[in-house]
């Protein structure tokens, strides 16, 4: 788990002609906290998240990682290097690998040992629900299964920061329930920081401390208690953990 701080950060867009995207977004997440951000399409989410994971470059703004600097105009240090899990709201999956290849494959690269691995392996498909689909490849599942495969993916790794992008928007009532519910336990037991983007009022209330609104590249509201585990950018508390 890692703490994270968003300072200042602003993205325009030149391909359009110059829309900015993000306008000065600043907020911290403390270890352990899950956040949501909500907001209507277009207004700088996905944006957000992929600077974060290190896929873009902010044009103004910094993003930490505990006390490292991970993006900037300046330094923008590799996706690999911040061991961060990310469910992209298109999903990403690769197409010639099977269900448990997707696993293996993040696996074969996370910091565990042998045993450590086969037991994370197998909880993760427990997890998501993904047991009797382990041989067959993306076009082989349907839009819900594929959601699952993205967030097992994104869990099965030793990550310190999870980013989700409307990860449930795929599943049917009842398994989006059972999907909530064990990503919350997750989050709990491993204490693992994570940014939720999510349309859905369920799933901020059910797994977030906080939730951020997003308007037009602004964050209308980054303040926060204490107990929320999120502040404001600048006033030079570190508050509690998540969870103590």
């Amino acid at each position: 788990m890692s703490r994270l701080e968003v300072a200042n950060l602003s993205k325009t867009l030149s391909s359009d002609g110059g829309t900015a995207v993000l306008r000065g977004v600043s907020f911290r997440v403390n270890a352990g906290a899950c956040v949501g951000i909500q907001g209507v399409t277009g207004s700088g989410k996905t944006t957000l998240l992929r600077i974060i994971a290190g896929l873009e470059r902010p044009d103004h703004g910094e993003v930490h990682l505990d006390d490292r600097l991970v993006s900037s105009p300046k330094q923008n240090v590799a996706p690999s290097e911040r061991r961060i899990g990310f469910v992209f709201q298109h999903l990403g999956l690769w197409p010639h690998l099977t269900v448990e290849s997707h696993l293996d494959y993040v696996l074969a690269a996370a910091p565990l040992g042998r045993k450590e691995r086969v037991i994370r392996k197998a909880e993760t498909i427990q997890l998501c629900h993904l047991q009797d689909l382990l041989l067959r490849r993306p076009a082989q599942l349907s839009g819900g299964e594929r959601h699952l495969l993205a967030i097992a993916r994104a869990l099965a790794g030793e990550v310190r920061l999870l980013l989700l992008d409307e990860p449930f928007a795929g599943l049917d009532g009842q398994l989006k329930e059972r999907v909530i519910e064990a990503l919350g336990r997750v989050q709990r037991e491993r204490r693992l920081t994570t940014l939720l983007v999510s349309h859905g009022e369920r799933e901020l209330r059910a797994l977030c401390e906080r939730v951020l609104p997003l308007r037009e590249g602004r964050i209308l509201d980054a303040g926060g208690s204490r107990d929320s585990g999120v502040f404001p950018t600048g006033t030079g508390g570190t508050g509690r953990e998540a969870g103590r």
